[in-house]
């Protein structure tokens, strides 16, 4: 991202700015949408330009000026990013009273101090709870911003002293423009787009050569898993060494189209598969789909709390087999 927000992110840009010269910058923000529009990018270009010396007249950083040097080296004494060890990982709450302590300092530059969390929803209760007395009693200097793509996982107490601002899907053209400009090729664009529900920079990582790979693999698997050539338990076992975050939303994305063809609808996540997701429908049992789709959300929520994935995997691999008939 450049000094600029993506050009979806002009109305919340414009927004801000209108704030910080009217002086009622609020004291924590909470950045809310669907993953994949460039959330954290706008927050981390937010957090230099209220640092910035010298702003632009559209509100950007200018990057010229010593506080803009100091944070592109990522020595700026006025800011901290805090972030999970791991995306696995929970926040630590010890991470979380470093920002405490921070943000309760004077300013060393420019008359603010400024903390972005990113992901919000890495912290848990008892570390999103800790930040409340910062919230009710901020220093003049803070600015505290919140980034979240499920702002209802934290505590109400913390989303009702933040100022919200939502984040949604671009306008379809605009995204398609936007998007067809990095990858140069129309019908990747589309596909991309409509997997990744319309958001950009998701669909950028979407369609990506490799992601590309993983998503045929899985849709070969399943397809073996449902003509009886394999069973759940060697399909977990063929697939555990890339169980993880993207894998699981694939699937998540799979059951979804597979539920909108066979109520009747088109498949909008993998629209070059709709071939294969009607050859699926007949037979299909809906209930059985809908609790194999509430069960994979379950299982990609709790990635890395300790469970095991692969026998978790399996068990949803059955469940799917049976909603095929």
């Amino acid at each position: 991202m450049t000094e600029a927000p993506y050009p979806w992110q002009t109305r919340q840009w414009a927004q801000l700015k209108s704030q910080i010269g009217q002086g009622r910058l609020p004291h924590a923000l909470l950045i809310c949408g669907v993953p994949g529009l460039g959330k954290a990018a706008f927050a981390l270009a937010l957090a230099k330009a209220v640092l910035c010396e010298r702003p632009t007249a559209e509100g950007y950083a200018c990057g010229g000026c010593r506080s803009c040097a100091l944070y592109v080296a990522g020595t700026h004494p006025d800011r901290m990013l805090v972030q999970p060890e791991s995306p696995e990982k929970p926040i630590r709450i010890d991470a979380v009273r470093e920002l405490i302590d921070f943000l309760t300092l004077s300013p060393s530059l420019h008359g603010r101090r400024v903390v972005v969390v990113q992901p919000a929803d890495a912290l848990n209760v008892f570390a999103a709870n800790s930040l409340l007395k910062t919230l009710e009693e901020p220093a003049p200097s803070a600015l505290l911003i919140l980034v979240s793509d499920r702002p209802a996982s934290l505590p109400a107490t913390v989303r009702s002293r933040c100022q919200l601002l939502r984040f949604g899907a671009p306008d379809t053209a605009e995204a398609h423009a936007w998007l067809h400009g990095r990858l140069g090729d129309d019908a990747r664009a589309t596909i991309a787009l409509a997997r990744a529900g319309g958001a950009p920079l998701r669909a950028l990582e979407l369609a990506d050569e490799t992601a590309l790979a993983g998503r045929t693999r899985l849709i070969g698997a399943l397809s073996r898993l449902a003509s009886g050539q394999t069973d759940a338990g060697s399909l977990a076992d063929e697939l555990a060494d890339g169980l993880g975050g993207p894998l699981l939303d694939m699937f998540v994305a799979w059951l979804r189209d597979l539920i909108r063809v066979g109520t009747g609808a088109s498949a909008r996540e993998y629209p070059d598969y709709q071939r294969e997701l009607l050859a699926r429908r007949e037979g299909l049992d809906l209930a059985r789909l809908f609790e194999c789709l509430d069960q994979a959300m379950r299982l990609r929520e709790s990635l890395g709390n300790g469970l095991n994935a692969a026998l978790q995997f399996e068990a949803l691999l059955i469940r799917y087999r049976a909603a095929l008939k």
